[in-house]
């Protein structure tokens, strides 16, 4: 491939899910599933994600692994969930993972958010969301570090160019007392010695517009000395979708907000129909693969206690992905 900036990538999308509520066999994720992170560590594809059976946007969430021996056919793990609701520092909820092999150092390495539901205004949910970080022997059993890394954070993605060299990209508010909805608008570059202190650039890389209300979940991959960045945003009539930004330099981005990078199919039968969300993409050999979470356009749900409940703007319940070769 002779341009090296990966935001028009032709994929190929699977017709089903690789994991869902409707068809797992584990209690724990019944009503939510989404939020894959994804590497492939000595030929095995690992899997981790979010899931609950109580009810959605209900203040809690687990954390799950599946393993794969080609990347397309997954079986989670029979031990699920790995951490649990109430299992974090603060807050209660796991939030948006992001999990990096260490090969120097033989180590598994999460960064996630802790999130804490504190109240409803008319607006929407009033949420408090916070980094934290977690190591792992081998990507099940995890020690959790006992304090937040930074106080304001939405899905990290986390690069490691080696020692005293990390670099994240993650949702942030601008300020310190600006609300969740400033925090989904502004994504930023942080750099790190340790995995542990961060220090954010002063100027935001990605901003929502006017058409483009929401600028969430980033994951940025490097390429032969290049960086496309996917990001979920929000457009017309309901539908979310997956945009891309391209870098020379991971600091300074161009946006192309006038095509989506993997679209929803906007089809009423289709698992991903309304929403292509939370972007992991695995240089793997010769393609690469897309996996992703998916609401269809289906607002009905059995939740946790038995009752038939509503979600007018859908439910994480899926998780997809696509091929393309390279």
């Amino acid at each position: 491939m002779a341009d090296t900036f990966l935001n028009e990538l032709a994929w190929q999308r699977s017709s089903q899910p690789v994991l869902s509520t409707m068809t797992t066999e584990q209690t724990w994720c019944r009503v939510t599933l989404y939020n894959p992170t994804v590497i492939k560590v000595d030929g095995r594809y690992e899997m981790w994600y979010l899931g609950n059976s109580s009810a959605t946007r209900n203040g809690d969430m687990n954390l799950g692994y599946a393993e794969s021996e080609g990347g397309l056919h997954w079986t989670a793990f029979p031990g699920n969930p790995i951490l649990r609701t109430g299992e974090t520092p603060v807050g209660q909820a796991w939030q948006t993972p992001h999990v990096l092999f260490d090969a120097d150092e033989g180590l598994y390495k999460m960064w996630f958010v802790m999130s804490q539901r504190l109240g409803t205004t008319s607006k929407g949910p009033l949420m408090r969301q916070m980094l934290g970080y977690a190591t792992s022997p081998d990507g099940r059993q995890w020690e959790v570090h006992p304090e937040p890394l930074y106080p304001s954070g939405r899905r990290p993605c986390v690069l490691k160019d080696g020692p005293g060299r990390y670099r994240m990209w993650m949702n942030s508010a601008p300020a310190a007392d600006d609300d969740f909805r400033a925090m989904a608008r502004h994504i930023y570059r942080f750099t790190s010695a340790d995995g542990l202190h961060w220090s954010r650039d002063a100027e935001p890389a990605v901003v929502a517009n006017e058409t483009h209300r929401s600028i969430v979940y980033p994951y940025v991959l490097e390429n032969n000395g290049t960086y496309t960045m996917w990001y979920g945003c929000h457009v017309a009539d309901g539908i979310f979708e997956i945009y891309a930004s391209t870098s020379a330099d991971g600091v300074h981005w161009t946006h192309h907000f006038e095509r989506s990078a993997f679209p929803a199919t906007r089809h009423p039968d289709h698992f991903d129909g309304r929403y292509t969300s939370t972007p992991c993409v695995l240089a793997d050999g010769d393609r690469y693969l897309l996996y992703y979470s998916a609401r269809d356009q289906g607002n009905i749900y059995g939740a946790g206690d038995g009752t038939i409940q509503v979600d007018q703007d859908g439910i994480y319940r899926h998780i997809g992905v696509a091929v393309c070769e390279k």
